[in-house]
């Protein structure tokens, strides 16, 4: 080591070279000399050849400060202020550094977000495991390629305030929605929340891709929802529309054929204790389905229900109650109740259970 280090300190001598051509060719050598074996080094080692090298690396072309940065990005002792000055410099230069380098702490990275541009937080965001303190910064100041990185990359880890902004950011974004709906970090009532506000496409998208939401996310919740009927039974004050439905439970009549001739008759409050009941939601719950002009809610209840296309196009029809439901809007339900699955929309159901559920235990505590 001893010979090293003189030939070292002979080199160290030479940076004084003025030609972009000698400090290539001594910056290479350096650095050769420091990857023979780095772990083997000691600190004030690996601070002289830092020192060295920081000394030489300002004076050569991008292409050369960029091989020295792929070079030492993954050597977990490489000189600390070397790692920073590249991971600090144009992005050509600073990727590696930044995607790899185990010497970079959390101080280091969030400073380089708050002074760099998009390209850097792009490739700190895409790093085997970003910290809540880097992800709270990128969060905020990140684009929403950014944002869909983070939202990709199972070793990033967010806080509580980190998601909240993620999801706050991904509400006119389907991708980034499709993107966090993966995640299994994502807490229950946020996810939740998304899940009502994205588009269509994306909700079967999610239902579709992720059969494992309906254990992992509703299932205790699902025996609360079944025990509905059972406690609708044992209240003493049943108004007449759910005393009706009952009855006809108990008689075994009560079907979505049902529902359509009690919604002909115009007999609301009957249908939607009937569709309540059938479905295992609340009474208000199912009112707030059959009243909303958006009808979604509604679409999901019928067609887990298994309810007849034709029967659910007239049922949507009645149900336009003040005419503020467009054809257009009614054509694009129409088609997307044709186009996805009983069981799709019975996974959905489990969600609206589920917020439903979350909401109340809410309002209770």
């Amino acid at each position: 080591m001893k010979e090293k280090v003189a030939h070292l300190e002979s080199l160290a001598r030479m940076t004084v070279e003025n030609s972009s051509e000698g400090r290539q060719q001594l910056l290479h050598e350096i650095t050769d000399m420091f990857m023979e074996q780095p772990d083997q080094l000691s600190e004030r080692e690996v601070a002289y050849f830092g020192e060295i090298m920081g000394g030489i690396v300002g004076g050569v072309e991008t292409m050369v400060r960029q091989h020295l940065a792929e070079t030492v990005s993954t050597v977990s002792n490489a000189p600390q202020d070397l790692i920073v000055s590249l991971a600090n410099d144009e992005i050509e230069v600073a990727l590696p550094v930044l995607t790899h380098s185990e010497v970079l702490n959390d101080d280091d990275l969030v400073k380089i977000v708050n002074e760099k541009g998009q390209e850097h937080m792009q490739a700190i965001s895409s790093r085997e495991t970003v910290s809540e303190t880097v992800t709270d910064v990128l969060v905020k100041k990140g684009d929403d390629t950014v944002l869909g990185t983070l939202a990709d990359n199972n070793g990033a880890q967010f806080s509580r305030g980190g998601m909240e902004t993620m999801f706050d950011r991904a509400k006119e974004n389907d991708d980034l929605n499709k993107s966090l709906a993966a995640r299994q970090d994502v807490p229950d009532d946020l996810a939740q929340d998304m899940f009502w506000r994205v588009s269509w496409a994306v909700r079967e998208q999610i239902l579709e891709d992720d059969p494992s939401l309906e254990e992992t996310q509703v299932n205790a919740l699902m025996e609360e929802a079944e025990a509905w009927f059972k406690d609708q039974k044992g209240k003493k004050a049943l108004n007449p529309a759910e005393k009706f439905i009952i009855r006809k439970d108990k008689l075994g009549q009560l079907d979505t054929g049902l529902l359509l001739s009690l919604i002909r008759e115009e007999k609301v409050p009957e249908f939607v204790a009937g569709l309540g009941c059938l479905a295992k939601i609340d009474t208000e719950t199912a009112q707030k389905a059959v009243f909303d002009p958006s009808a979604e809610k509604l679409a999901i209840v019928c067609k887990a229900l298994e309810m007849d296309y034709d029967v659910f196009g007239e049922v949507l029809y009645l149900s336009n109650f003040e005419n503020d439901r467009s054809a257009e809007d009614t054509e694009t339900l129409l088609g997307v109740y044709k186009r996805f699955s009983p069981q799709v929309a019975q996974r959905a159901l489990r969600f609206l259970r589920t917020r439903i559920s979350m909401q109340a235990k809410t309002a209770a505590g």
